[in-house]
């Protein structure tokens, strides 16, 4: 077999990760990637362990030999986002990713690469085939439903779990060490449709905002590209002409950032040549505001024949309108003691189902507080508005443990490997760690590392080379000095 990464090092590490990019594994459809790796353990003769959610756990003993060596787990996610350029169709359940290699980089032909965190599921699978790494006791977790709430390892059963220390390989950035991330909850505000019958005469135009960068919902927040759902409620609510809505529905999932929102209205023949300049004059402002970020921004019209007989009644119109420019998004606040982003809301997704259009957002929060803010801010607009409001698959921040042997143990391995000081920080993102702690039965601490990886959750992803040469050197360490 043919393999794009032949000749990279660590040569285990990505012919891994070249396998299992051959295996569709979108989260809620990761049964296959699942049971490829439970049989990758098997023919090991490694002990494993799969539960009804398609969660893994592999043990691995001790190098030394010794049952009462240390325990270690090793920790990663094997779902990834499904994100395409709008150029492609590309199906996430059946079409394998179509790795690129480009000097350094390895990307993904226009889909996202699923480095987050096929890299972390490779350095796992590679040090339990390995032969000639010194390391403790092992417990390989590998887990489903992390990009859509840390689902998978909420219902994992942690209970013959004996690690005291947790190694999660989720980081982004070689030179630093994770140690703490914020928690989030989905908010899901529900409006139900009402119509009227549309007027006959009308035309139909159809707006397309598309081309944005979009990126990670927390590692990208603080960058300030642009938001389409946001945007189409700009251009929408500046409208100074009658128009009917006919159909609104933009990004695709919570943890990424929306690229593209569609949104479709009626018009007066005789008003839509002078709505258009409208809209056009509007549209070149904004992509005057976003070109730093989203310099590929378009705002496009197309006249199109109704395909309806009914629109949204003018009371409804105008709730979608409010909460379309109403709903908060972007940087809440910021930790200025820490220099980052402590609380963020991604307006994430618009979808139009039978009855209802449902509204979705990912509020991130290190402080209950803050969290509570932002979802008192929701509560009072879906009152306003009149529509319901749900949160789910809320998780728990990951605290910094300031006493943690394991954070001091890594930073000296790192500066003994590397001779320079790692950077220990903590992330606006979601990571396992908190639950993996709190389900433990006994006290453990954790870490986060990984490879240099860029525009996670977009078509865009790319992952260094060298960099995942460097974090597999210094987890191979960490490895050996707890062993």
């Amino acid at each position: 077999m043919k393999y794009i990464t032949e000749g990279l090092f660590p040569t285990l590490v990505f012919k891994n990760f070249e396998c299992i990019s051959r295996i569709p594994r979108p989260s809620g459809h990761e049964g296959p990637i699942s049971d490829y790796i439970m049989n990758f353990a098997k023919s090991l003769g490694l002990e494993t362990y799969q539960d009804s959610y398609k969660n893994l756990v592999v043990k691995k003993p001790a190098t030394n030999g010794s049952p009462d060596s240390s325990t270690v787990m090793l920790q990663a996610h094997m779902d990834m986002v499904p994100e395409a350029s709008d150029s492609v169709d590309h199906d996430f359940t059946k079409d394998p990713i179509e790795l690129i290699l480009e000097g350094n980089n390895l990307r993904a032909n226009q889909t996202t690469l699923g480095a987050d965190d096929g890299i972390g599921v490779a350095y796992m699978m590679a040090i339990l085939e390995s032969e000639d790494i010194s390391h403790p006791n092992l417990e390989c977790v590998f887990t489903v439903d992390e990009e859509v709430g840390l689902i998978g390892v909420e219902k994992l059963d942690m209970s013959d779990l004996k690690s005291t220390y947790i190694l999660n390989l989720d980081g982004e950035e070689d030179d630093s060490i994770l140690v703490g991330c914020a928690g989030a909850v989905n908010a899901s505000m529900v409006l139900r449709k009402e119509y009227r019958p549309a007027i006959s005469t009308n035309l139909a135009l159809e707006i397309n905002v598309r081309g944005l960068f979009g990126g990670h919902s927390g590692m990208d927040i603080d960058k300030q590209r642009a938001n389409a759902n946001v945007i189409m409620g700009r251009i929408l609510s500046s409208i100074t002409y009658d128009y009917d809505l006919f159909y609104i529905g933009g990004g695709s999932k919570r943890n990424a950032i929306p690229r593209s929102c569609e949104a479709v209205i009626s018009i007066r023949n005789e008003d839509l040549e002078a709505l258009v300049r409208e809209i056009q004059r509007l549209s070149a402002k904004i992509q005057k505001e976003y070109y730093p970020t989203d310099p590929n921004l378009k705002i496009e019209l197309r006249r199109s024949a109704p395909t309806d007989f009914k629109v949204f009644t003018d009371e409804c119109k105008n709730k979608i309108l409010d909460i379309l420019c109403l709903t908060p998004d972007g940087v809440i606040s910021r930790a200025v003691d820490l220099g980052m982003v402590d609380t963020s809301s991604n307006f994430a997704v618009i979808h139009e189902g039978n009855q209802n259009l449902e509204f979705n957002s990912l509020v991130r929060f290190t402080a209950a507080s803050k969290r509570d803010y932002v979802k008192s801010n929701l509560a009072r607009l879906a009152k306003l508005v009149g529509a319901k409001l749900e949160f789910s698959a809320e998780y728990p921040a990951w605290e910094h443990d300031k006493n943690s042997k394991l954070e001091g143990l890594s930073v000296g391995v790192y500066k003994e490997v590397f001779d320079k000081d790692p950077n220990v920080v903590i992330m606006h993102c979601g990571l396992e760690c908190g639950i993996l702690l709190n389900k433990l039965r006994h006290k453990a601490e954790a870490i986060s590392i990984g490879p240099n990886t860029w525009d996670l959750h977009s078509p865009s992803e790319r992952v260094s080379v060298s960099s995942t040469e460097k974090v597999y050197k210094f987890l191979t360490n960490i490895l050996e000095n707890l062993d």
